[in-house]
Protein backbone atom coordinates (compact mmCIF):
# COMPACT_ATOMS: atom_id res chain seq x y z
CA UNK A 1 0.00 0.00 0.00
CA UNK A 2 1.32 3.45 -0.91
CA UNK A 3 1.91 6.00 1.83
CA UNK A 4 -0.82 8.34 0.53
CA UNK A 5 -3.32 5.46 0.50
CA UNK A 6 -2.39 4.47 4.05
CA UNK A 7 -2.90 8.02 5.30
CA UNK A 8 -6.24 8.25 3.45
CA UNK A 9 -7.38 4.98 5.04
CA UNK A 10 -6.40 6.23 8.51
CA UNK A 11 -8.39 9.45 8.00
CA UNK A 12 -11.53 7.36 7.42
CA UNK A 13 -11.25 5.81 10.87
CA UNK A 14 -13.18 7.47 13.74
CA UNK A 15 -11.07 10.12 15.48
CA UNK A 16 -9.73 9.01 18.82
CA UNK A 17 -10.65 5.35 18.29
CA UNK A 18 -8.56 2.87 20.26
CA UNK A 19 -8.58 -0.85 20.74
CA UNK A 20 -9.34 -2.13 24.26
CA UNK A 21 -6.49 -1.96 26.75
CA UNK A 22 -4.21 -4.92 26.32
CA UNK A 23 -0.64 -6.08 26.11
CA UNK A 24 -0.47 -6.15 22.35
CA UNK A 25 2.30 -7.87 20.42
CA UNK A 26 3.22 -7.70 16.75
CA UNK A 27 4.43 -10.95 15.20
CA UNK A 28 6.36 -11.26 11.95
CA UNK A 29 10.11 -10.98 11.54
CA UNK A 30 10.22 -9.80 15.15
CA UNK A 31 7.87 -9.12 18.03
CA UNK A 32 7.10 -5.91 19.92
CA UNK A 33 4.94 -5.43 22.98
CA UNK A 34 3.30 -2.34 24.43
CA UNK A 35 0.36 -1.60 26.70
CA UNK A 36 -2.05 1.10 25.60
CA UNK A 37 -5.44 2.36 26.67
CA UNK A 38 -8.69 2.69 24.77
CA UNK A 39 -10.39 5.33 26.89
CA UNK A 40 -10.82 9.00 26.01
CA UNK A 41 -8.88 11.02 26.98
CA UNK A 42 -5.94 8.71 26.25
CA UNK A 43 -3.59 7.64 28.99
CA UNK A 44 -0.43 9.76 28.97
CA UNK A 45 2.60 7.52 29.19
CA UNK A 46 5.38 10.08 28.63
CA UNK A 47 5.83 13.78 29.37
CA UNK A 48 8.34 15.94 27.49
CA UNK A 49 9.31 19.58 27.90
CA UNK A 50 11.21 22.03 25.74
CA UNK A 51 11.85 25.75 25.49
CA UNK A 52 10.61 28.05 22.75
CA UNK A 53 12.73 27.70 19.57
CA UNK A 54 14.52 24.69 21.10
CA UNK A 55 14.53 20.96 20.35
CA UNK A 56 12.72 18.10 22.07
CA UNK A 57 12.36 14.34 21.68
CA UNK A 58 8.93 12.78 22.11
CA UNK A 59 9.68 9.19 23.18
CA UNK A 60 8.07 6.17 21.57
CA UNK A 61 9.92 2.90 22.25
CA UNK A 62 8.72 -0.62 21.49
CA UNK A 63 11.07 -3.29 22.73
CA UNK A 64 11.53 -6.70 21.20
CA UNK A 65 10.59 -9.71 23.28
CA UNK A 66 13.43 -12.06 24.37
CA UNK A 67 12.16 -14.72 21.96
CA UNK A 68 12.19 -12.35 19.01
CA UNK A 69 15.58 -10.92 19.95
CA UNK A 70 17.15 -14.39 19.88
CA UNK A 71 15.53 -15.64 16.66
CA UNK A 72 14.88 -12.64 14.43
CA UNK A 73 16.71 -9.94 12.54
CA UNK A 74 15.92 -6.25 13.25
CA UNK A 75 13.01 -4.84 11.31
CA UNK A 76 13.81 -2.38 8.51
CA UNK A 77 11.94 0.84 7.74
CA UNK A 78 10.04 -1.02 5.01
CA UNK A 79 8.53 -3.51 7.47
CA UNK A 80 6.52 -1.04 9.56
CA UNK A 81 4.60 2.20 9.36
CA UNK A 82 5.29 4.88 11.97
CA UNK A 83 2.65 7.55 12.39
CA UNK A 84 2.57 10.58 14.69
CA UNK A 85 -0.52 12.75 15.17
CA UNK A 86 -1.42 15.64 17.45
CA UNK A 87 -4.65 15.14 19.40
CA UNK A 88 -6.75 18.30 19.39
CA UNK A 89 -10.23 17.98 20.91
CA UNK A 90 -12.17 15.72 18.51
CA UNK A 91 -9.68 15.67 15.65
CA UNK A 92 -6.22 14.35 14.89
CA UNK A 93 -3.72 16.47 12.99
CA UNK A 94 -1.03 14.66 11.04
CA UNK A 95 2.52 15.35 12.19
CA UNK A 96 4.47 12.64 10.36
CA UNK A 97 3.95 9.22 8.80
CA UNK A 98 6.78 7.03 7.49
CA UNK A 99 6.31 3.86 5.42
CA UNK A 100 8.24 2.00 2.70
CA UNK A 101 11.08 4.50 2.88
CA UNK A 102 8.73 7.43 2.25
CA UNK A 103 7.97 10.21 4.73
CA UNK A 104 4.95 12.51 4.73
CA UNK A 105 4.92 15.51 7.09
CA UNK A 106 2.01 17.79 8.06
CA UNK A 107 2.26 21.33 6.72
CA UNK A 108 2.86 22.98 10.10
CA UNK A 109 5.73 20.60 10.91
CA UNK A 110 7.64 20.54 7.62
CA UNK A 111 11.36 20.94 8.12
CA UNK A 112 10.97 20.58 11.89
CA UNK A 113 10.29 16.90 12.64
CA UNK A 114 11.95 13.56 11.97
CA UNK A 115 12.00 9.93 13.12
CA UNK A 116 14.81 7.32 12.91
CA UNK A 117 13.79 5.44 9.75
CA UNK A 118 17.09 4.16 8.39
CA UNK A 119 17.11 1.10 10.64
CA UNK A 120 14.21 -0.14 12.74
CA UNK A 121 15.47 -0.91 16.23
CA UNK A 122 12.29 -0.29 18.20
CA UNK A 123 12.75 3.48 18.40
CA UNK A 124 9.90 5.50 16.87
CA UNK A 125 10.68 8.69 18.81
CA UNK A 126 9.81 12.00 17.19
CA UNK A 127 12.48 14.71 17.12
CA UNK A 128 10.92 18.18 16.94
CA UNK A 129 12.99 21.32 16.34
CA UNK A 130 12.28 25.06 16.33
CA UNK A 131 9.58 24.62 18.99
CA UNK A 132 6.58 26.94 19.04
CA UNK A 133 4.16 27.60 21.87
CA UNK A 134 1.36 26.12 19.75
CA UNK A 135 3.26 22.81 19.59
CA UNK A 136 2.29 22.13 23.21
CA UNK A 137 -0.33 19.42 23.69
CA UNK A 138 -0.94 15.69 23.35
CA UNK A 139 0.68 13.52 20.69
CA UNK A 140 0.16 9.89 19.78
CA UNK A 141 2.61 7.62 18.05
CA UNK A 142 1.42 4.46 16.31
CA UNK A 143 3.58 1.65 14.98
CA UNK A 144 1.76 -0.57 12.49
CA UNK A 145 2.61 -3.89 10.88
CA UNK A 146 -0.15 -5.34 8.76
CA UNK A 147 -3.41 -5.26 10.72
CA UNK A 148 -1.69 -4.97 14.10
CA UNK A 149 -0.73 -1.73 15.85
CA UNK A 150 0.74 -0.47 19.10
CA UNK A 151 0.40 3.08 20.43
CA UNK A 152 1.81 5.53 22.98
CA UNK A 153 0.62 9.00 24.04
CA UNK A 154 3.04 11.81 24.91
CA UNK A 155 2.34 15.18 26.52
CA UNK A 156 4.51 18.09 25.33
CA UNK A 157 4.99 21.32 27.28
CA UNK A 158 6.69 24.31 25.63
CA UNK A 159 7.96 27.00 27.99
CA UNK A 160 9.01 30.57 27.36
CA UNK A 161 7.60 33.72 25.80
CA UNK A 162 9.04 36.60 23.76
CA UNK A 163 7.84 40.12 24.52
CA UNK A 164 8.54 43.61 23.25
CA UNK A 165 9.99 45.95 25.90
CA UNK A 166 10.55 49.70 25.98
CA UNK A 167 11.92 51.58 28.96
CA UNK A 168 10.37 54.67 30.52
CA UNK A 169 13.38 56.79 29.58
CA UNK A 170 13.34 55.79 25.90
CA UNK A 171 15.29 53.66 23.39
CA UNK A 172 18.51 51.91 24.41
CA UNK A 173 21.91 50.98 23.08
CA UNK A 174 22.51 47.27 22.54
CA UNK A 175 24.19 46.77 25.92
CA UNK A 176 21.56 48.84 27.72
CA UNK A 177 18.95 46.61 26.08
CA UNK A 178 20.62 43.51 27.52
CA UNK A 179 20.55 45.07 30.99
CA UNK A 180 16.91 46.16 30.57
CA UNK A 181 15.79 42.58 29.88
CA UNK A 182 17.80 41.29 32.83
CA UNK A 183 16.20 43.92 35.08
CA UNK A 184 12.76 42.43 34.39
CA UNK A 185 13.98 38.84 35.00
CA UNK A 186 14.40 38.01 31.31
CA UNK A 187 17.15 37.81 28.70
CA UNK A 188 17.46 39.42 25.31
CA UNK A 189 15.67 37.24 22.74
CA UNK A 190 17.44 35.41 19.92
CA UNK A 191 16.32 35.66 16.27
CA UNK A 192 15.16 32.03 16.48
CA UNK A 193 12.93 32.83 19.47
CA UNK A 194 11.44 35.85 17.69
CA UNK A 195 10.70 33.74 14.60
CA UNK A 196 9.03 31.07 16.76
CA UNK A 197 6.85 33.77 18.33
CA UNK A 198 6.02 35.18 14.88
CA UNK A 199 4.86 31.78 13.60
CA UNK A 200 2.40 31.73 16.50
CA UNK A 201 1.02 35.13 15.50
CA UNK A 202 3.20 37.75 17.25
CA UNK A 203 2.65 41.14 15.65
CA UNK A 204 4.61 44.20 16.80
CA UNK A 205 5.35 47.16 14.53
CA UNK A 206 8.34 48.32 16.59
CA UNK A 207 12.08 47.88 16.02
CA UNK A 208 13.89 45.96 18.74
CA UNK A 209 17.36 44.63 19.52
CA UNK A 210 18.02 40.88 19.44
CA UNK A 211 20.87 38.84 20.93
CA UNK A 212 22.88 38.73 17.68
CA UNK A 213 22.91 42.58 17.62
CA UNK A 214 20.40 42.65 14.78
CA UNK A 215 17.28 44.82 14.85
CA UNK A 216 14.00 43.22 13.78
CA UNK A 217 10.24 43.19 14.29
CA UNK A 218 7.47 40.62 13.54
CA UNK A 219 4.42 41.44 11.42
CA UNK A 220 1.51 39.00 11.13
CA UNK A 221 -0.94 41.66 9.88
CA UNK A 222 0.77 43.67 7.11
CA UNK A 223 -0.29 47.33 7.15
CA UNK A 224 0.86 50.78 6.19
CA UNK A 225 3.87 51.97 8.12
CA UNK A 226 5.07 48.43 8.95
CA UNK A 227 6.39 47.35 5.54
CA UNK A 228 10.10 47.15 6.41
CA UNK A 229 12.05 45.01 3.95
CA UNK A 230 9.06 42.72 3.18
CA UNK A 231 6.50 45.17 1.84
CA UNK A 232 2.94 43.86 2.22
CA UNK A 233 4.03 40.31 3.11
CA UNK A 234 3.89 38.66 6.52
CA UNK A 235 7.23 37.99 8.19
CA UNK A 236 9.99 39.22 10.47
CA UNK A 237 11.40 42.51 9.23
CA UNK A 238 15.18 42.54 9.54
CA UNK A 239 17.78 45.29 9.60
CA UNK A 240 20.73 42.93 10.11
CA UNK A 241 23.65 43.69 12.43
CA UNK A 242 23.72 47.26 13.73
CA UNK A 243 26.16 49.53 15.51
CA UNK A 244 25.69 48.77 19.24
CA UNK A 245 25.51 52.50 20.01
CA UNK A 246 22.30 52.90 18.00
CA UNK A 247 19.14 53.42 20.03
CA UNK A 248 16.25 50.94 19.82
CA UNK A 249 13.79 49.14 22.04
CA UNK A 250 14.30 45.41 22.66
CA UNK A 251 12.67 41.98 22.44
CA UNK A 252 13.12 39.99 25.65
CA UNK A 253 12.61 36.31 26.44
CA UNK A 254 11.65 34.66 29.72
CA UNK A 255 11.57 30.90 30.11
CA UNK A 256 10.49 29.62 33.53
CA UNK A 257 8.49 31.42 36.21
CA UNK A 258 10.11 30.37 39.47
CA UNK A 259 7.23 31.34 41.67
CA UNK A 260 3.70 32.78 41.54
CA UNK A 261 2.29 36.01 40.13
CA UNK A 262 -1.00 37.03 41.74
CA UNK A 263 -3.41 39.95 42.14
CA UNK A 264 -4.02 40.30 45.91
CA UNK A 265 -7.48 38.80 46.53
CA UNK A 266 -8.20 41.22 49.38
CA UNK A 267 -7.45 44.30 47.30
CA UNK A 268 -10.62 46.37 46.94
CA UNK A 269 -9.19 49.84 46.29
CA UNK A 270 -6.86 51.19 43.64
CA UNK A 271 -3.34 52.16 44.74
CA UNK A 272 -0.49 54.48 43.90
CA UNK A 273 2.81 52.90 42.82
CA UNK A 274 4.26 53.11 46.35
CA UNK A 275 1.07 51.76 47.93
CA UNK A 276 1.15 48.83 45.48
CA UNK A 277 4.68 47.95 46.62
CA UNK A 278 3.54 48.04 50.25
CA UNK A 279 0.48 45.91 49.47
CA UNK A 280 2.64 43.14 48.00
CA UNK A 281 4.88 43.22 51.06
CA UNK A 282 1.82 42.45 53.19
CA UNK A 283 1.54 39.17 51.29
CA UNK A 284 5.24 38.29 51.73
CA UNK A 285 5.81 39.22 48.09
CA UNK A 286 7.15 41.99 45.88
CA UNK A 287 5.75 43.76 42.84
CA UNK A 288 6.09 41.46 39.85
CA UNK A 289 8.36 42.43 36.97
CA UNK A 290 7.15 42.78 33.40
CA UNK A 291 8.94 39.55 32.49
CA UNK A 292 7.29 37.67 35.34
CA UNK A 293 3.84 38.89 34.27
CA UNK A 294 4.44 37.72 30.70
CA UNK A 295 5.59 34.32 31.99
CA UNK A 296 2.49 34.09 34.19
CA UNK A 297 0.31 35.02 31.20
CA UNK A 298 1.92 32.23 29.16
CA UNK A 299 1.13 29.87 32.05
CA UNK A 300 -2.54 30.89 31.97
CA UNK A 301 -2.95 33.95 34.25
CA UNK A 302 -6.05 35.90 33.23
CA UNK A 303 -7.32 39.12 34.84
CA UNK A 304 -8.96 42.17 33.31
CA UNK A 305 -7.54 44.67 35.82
CA UNK A 306 -4.67 47.05 35.25
CA UNK A 307 -1.97 46.65 37.89
CA UNK A 308 1.36 48.18 38.80
CA UNK A 309 4.60 46.31 38.05
CA UNK A 310 8.07 46.78 39.55
CA UNK A 311 9.38 48.95 36.67
CA UNK A 312 6.54 51.47 37.11
CA UNK A 313 4.55 50.18 34.14
CA UNK A 314 0.87 49.22 34.34
CA UNK A 315 -0.40 46.10 32.55
CA UNK A 316 -2.83 43.20 32.72
CA UNK A 317 -2.84 39.62 31.28
CA UNK A 318 -5.69 38.26 29.13
CA UNK A 319 -6.08 34.58 28.22
CA UNK A 320 -9.87 34.61 27.80
CA UNK A 321 -10.94 36.94 24.97
CA UNK A 322 -13.51 39.56 26.00
CA UNK A 323 -14.52 42.69 24.03
CA UNK A 324 -14.07 44.92 27.08
CA UNK A 325 -10.60 43.52 27.84
CA UNK A 326 -8.21 44.48 25.08
CA UNK A 327 -10.78 44.30 22.29
CA UNK A 328 -11.04 40.52 22.47
CA UNK A 329 -7.33 40.00 21.77
CA UNK A 330 -5.16 37.71 23.89
CA UNK A 331 -1.94 39.00 25.43
CA UNK A 332 -0.58 41.40 28.03
CA UNK A 333 -2.17 44.84 27.71
CA UNK A 334 -0.19 47.92 28.70
CA UNK A 335 -0.66 51.54 29.77
CA UNK A 336 3.13 51.87 29.71
CA UNK A 337 4.38 54.26 32.44
CA UNK A 338 1.68 56.47 34.04
CA UNK A 339 2.27 58.98 36.81
CA UNK A 340 3.23 57.09 40.02
CA UNK A 341 0.44 58.90 41.87
CA UNK A 342 -2.25 57.48 39.60
CA UNK A 343 -4.20 54.58 41.04
CA UNK A 344 -4.36 51.01 39.74
CA UNK A 345 -4.26 47.49 41.11
CA UNK A 346 -1.08 45.48 41.74
CA UNK A 347 0.49 42.28 40.46
CA UNK A 348 2.70 40.66 43.08
CA UNK A 349 5.32 37.94 42.83
CA UNK A 350 6.20 35.36 45.47
CA UNK A 351 9.23 33.23 44.61
CA UNK A 352 9.60 29.50 45.18
CA UNK A 353 12.50 30.20 47.56
CA UNK A 354 10.06 32.10 49.75
CA UNK A 355 7.67 29.13 49.73
CA UNK A 356 10.51 26.84 50.80
CA UNK A 357 11.46 29.16 53.68
CA UNK A 358 7.84 29.26 54.88
CA UNK A 359 7.65 25.44 54.82
CA UNK A 360 10.91 25.15 56.78
CA UNK A 361 9.70 27.66 59.38
CA UNK A 362 6.63 25.49 60.00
Amino acid sequence: MKLEDAVRKQKCEPAGSFRPRQNHCLFSKTTFCSSFAAASPPRIRWRSSGALAGKVVLPCHFFRTPLAASTSLPLSAEDVRVKWVKLEEQEEKLVLVAQDGEVMVGKKYRGRVSVPIHRWDGDASLVMDELRASDAGLYRCEVVEGMDSIQDTVSLNVSGVVFYYNKKDGPMTFYQAIEACQAVHASIATPEQLYAAFYDGMDQCSLGWLADRSVRYPISRPREGCEGDLGDRKGVRSYDIRDPSQLNDVYCFIDQLNGEVFYPPSLSEKLTFQQAREECEKHDAVLASTGQLFAAWRAGLNRCDYGWLSDGSVRYPINVPLPQCGGGQLGVRSLHYPDPEERYGAYCFRGKDRWNLLELSC
